[in-house]
């Protein structure tokens, strides 16, 4: 009888679960559409009932396939950020919050004079969808909620919660939430004192390594999902490092770019390299090691809300040639010549990297433009939006020539040479693009102790699929077109900040 690895990778609008063998090869997989409510103009919510309930439908869909009690352990990773809040009872206490929200954004501006106090203890910028405002917005605008408030979690402690009943995280995914004093890996009150939410401290769950195992699949969540029960369960990371263990990065000087609701741009050292330029410095899933990340809601989530709104004919093609839709727009976009005819597009749907007011917008349309041009600058546009991050990442030091590929962009081989010729970069896609759930079931072969370490399980289970080297005429084509995108930046400042400041009355009109 074989053995397996179960990894679990909730996103924002989707949860996957994936059977690996001993290997890394995935054998089965299953995902499920998880409903979005926005109850109001830039908030995001889901119900976490719904939540565990389509996550362990994926579940029962791959275990089926095999004998569970050969699963030798689980591993989940989820979106960062966001708030998976439980009560005193252990029990939901309201509706979770993805990260992709942005009603705490005006408490963000508030905190921008905090920045710098705090910086030197969180090694990141605060945004709208990061834990810590959205707690601080919380005990502003929902009170009686706050009061009751029980326990802390992110999006995978909230399934892991679900599987065992243990109520912990880990230090990649806490890290980034504002409210881990990163240098130590500790929590600090001082920090909740600054945030005004000291009484935060107590509901904040406990501290473990990504590999560590915190519990096991309890007879309830076994009757949920058809886990066998007592099958051990790892504490999980932050789906970036998930996605860079899954993409085979693992070692200091291994960059890793996601093409997926966010633009994530990362980059292991062997040291930290915290700067106030920079979005993001991290503990990485190996605990020696540490991750400078670039990232914001800038990116495949653009073109998720194109095709949603705009792509009826693509989605019946799809459904015709029995393919994904994202292969249909892929098509289309290659029918388009790179060239300085084609609207610019700025990613900013669900936030900014360049100011928090941005908003999205195609620039220098024309009647001739057709929805091909269009689907073409919002691929160069996002991909403007990860060169942005990559050239903050070069300024401070965290260089590199190669990157591993992965996000739903990697299954693109129009949007992976786009990349290519754009960052100037040779890419490589790895033989899967299912990186999450992979390298959440890596780390949870590490904590078996199937493998020695993350080196050991990439090593076993990571090959590279498919290789895209710079083309060097598109490339200068690409470069002036981002210098617009950039002019098209500063001049919009302004605008923006007027289309948030304007009074309600008039908003109503």
């Amino acid at each position: 009888m074989g053995r397996y690895l179960l990894g679990i990778d909730n996103g924002s609008t989707v949860c996957k679960a994936a059977l690996f063998d001993l290997n890394g090869r995935e054998l089965h997989a299953a995902s499920r559409q998880i409903p979005t409510q926005q109850p109001q103009p830039g908030w995001m919510e889901r119900d976490l009932t719904q939540v565990w309930r389509e996550t362990a439908a994926a579940i029962r869909e791959v275990v089926t396939q095999i004998n569970a009690a050969a699963i030798v352990a689980i591993g989940c990773t989820g979106h960062g950020n966001g708030a998976y809040l439980l009560d005193e009872a252990g029990q939901p206490l309201r509706n979770s919050i993805l990260s992709l929200d942005t009603r705490a954004a005006s408490i963000v501006d508030d905190w921008q004079t905090l920045h710098p106090v705090v910086f030197p203890s969180i090694w990141q910028h605060f945004y709208a969808g990061q834990t810590a405002p959205l707690l601080a917005w919380l005990k502003q605008h929902e009170p009686a909620n706050y009061a009751r408030l029980g326990r802390v979690l992110l999006c995978k402690d909230y399934i892991n919660y679900c599987l065992t009943g243990e109520q912990a995280t880990d230090y990649t995914d806490v890290s980034t939430s504002a409210l881990l004093r990163t240098p130590d890996k500790r929590y600090d009150r001082t920090l909740l004192d600054h945030y005004g939410i000291p009484e935060v401290y107590e509901a904040l769950p406990r501290l473990a390594h990504s590999a560590e195992v915190i519990g096991t699949v309890t007879a309830q969540a076994a009757a949920d999902t058809g886990l066998a029960p007592g099958t051990p369960v790892i504490a999980g990371m932050i789906d970036i490092d998930a996605s860079a263990i899954g993409a085979g990065v693992v070692a200091p000087q291994q960059a890793c770019i996601v093409a997926g609701s966010w633009s994530i741009n990362e980059v292991i050292t062997s040291q930290p390299s915290a700067s106030p330029d920079l979005f993001l410095t991290a503990p990485f899933a190996a605990p020696d090691l540490w991750l400078t990340c670039e990232a914001s809601a800038t990116s495949a989530a653009n073109l998720e809300w194109f095709v949603r709104l705009f792509g009826a004919e693509e989605q019946r093609a799809a459904e015709q040639r029995g393919v994904s839709v994202f292969d249909v727009c892929g098509e289309l976009v290659d029918t388009v010549p790179v060239s300085a005819d084609v609207p610019v597009f700025h990613p900013f749907l669900y936030g900014s990297n360049m100011q928090t007011e941005a908003r999205a917008g195609f620039y220098g349309l024309a009647g001739w433009h057709t929805r091909a041009h269009l689907l073409r600058g919002l691929y160069e546009g996002i991909v403007f939006g990860h060169l942005s991050h990559v050239e903050r990442l070069r300024a401070a030091g965290a260089d590199f020539d190669i990157a591993r590929l992965a996000g739903g962009g990697a299954r693109s081989a129009v949007w992976s040479q786009m990349f290519a010729d754009i960052l100037d970069v040779t890419i490589e896609v790895p033989d899967s693009t299912e990186t999450g759930t992979r390298g959440a079931a890596l780390a949870a072969g590490v904590g078996a102790g199937v493998y020695a370490d993350y080196v050991d399980a990439t090593d076993q289970s990571v090959t590279v699929r498919q290789v895209y080297e710079p083309i060097h005429q598109r490339s200068a084509i690409y470069h002036a077109r981002y210098a617009i995108y950039r002019e098209l930046l500063d001049a919009m400042a302004v605008p923006w900040r007027r289309f948030v400041q304007q009074p309600s009355k008039e908003k109503a009109l």
